[in-house]
């Protein structure tokens, strides 16, 4: 990227970088002393996220990255900030009285807090902060992917016509729906359904979108009769495969011509006796 496409902006999926930051510190806490940290693991994948998304300058995304470290230790203000841009204070604003309750305050240069320190400070991942600066995802990728395989199961094989047209089917659905207004109730407020994500565990509450109204599928109706109508040819006709179609590519990629089965069996017959 970086040789060949020098004008363009490289970023990496801070999804999957918060994922293994949050693999990383729940490891750690399977330490008999650093237990806690499991409990904060969510919290802290959730700053890097706040931090990706806030920061305009590595500079910036360190300073306020580094603060996490005097967070878990309950001490959000401090002296010395990293560059001349950094934060000397937590962001977020006054804590509720039971914020110590669900996980717990680590010790300064504990155990737990210089493993925790590691980790932040970790080389490799610091290398990389240019690459997290525009907060960057693939989530909606993943979406249409999931869309893809409503109208195209794993489960099943299709000629590659077939798949083709099943994916621009997809793509059809996901494009018109889209932009769907999310859901609301007489009140006018939002509505939500609950979620279980199996990677993290947890239950979420995500916006409800109207329902679908698959407007498309009418002219596709239409446009399929006009042109059975107007065929004069008929369904039974020899079927050509394009150019492109997978399936004139040979069944083996041996090099060399196979010989009939026959050969294949004296030869076999003959090296026996």
């Amino acid at each position: 990227m970086k040789s060949n496409y020098p004008e363009m902006k490289h970023s990496h999926d801070i999804w999957h970088t918060a994922k293994n930051l949050t693999k990383k510190i729940i490891k750690a806490g399977q330490d008999r002393e650093c237990r806690m940290l499991q409990k904060w693991a969510k919290h802290i994948a959730n700053h890097f996220w706040y931090c990706c998304q806030k920061a305009t300058s590595e500079i910036e995304f360190r300073g306020m990255w580094g603060g996490v470290l005097h967070h878990v230790i309950n001490e959000h203000e401090w002296i010395v900030s990293i560059g001349s841009t950094g934060s000397n204070h937590c962001h977020h604003g006054p804590l509720a009285e039971n914020a110590d309750e669900e996980k717990e305050w680590l010790k300064k240069n504990s155990k737990a807090h210089s493993v925790l320190r590691n980790i932040i400070f970790d080389r490799r991942f610091l290398k990389k902060i240019p690459f997290y600066l525009n907060a960057r995802e693939t989530g909606e990728l993943e979406n249409f992917q999931q869309q893809i395989l409503q109208y195209a199961s794993k489960r099943f094989a299709y000629t590659p016509p077939v798949y083709r047209a099943r994916n621009r089917l997809a793509a059809i659905d996901h494009n018109i729906h889209y932009s769907r207004n999310i859901n609301k109730n007489r009140h006018g407020e939002i509505m939500y359904k609950r979620i279980y994500n199996k990677k993290s565990g947890r239950w979420i509450a995500s916006p409800l979108k109207v329902e679908k109204t698959y407007p498309h599928i009418r002219e596709l109706k239409k446009g399929v009769i006009q042109m059975r109508l107007a065929d004069e040819v008929g369904m039974y006709r020899p079927m050509v495969l394009e150019d492109s179609d997978p399936r004139r590519i040979s069944a083996n990629l041996a090099p060399v011509i196979p010989p009939p089965v026959s050969t294949l069996v004296q030869e076999q017959i003959a090296r026996r006796s």
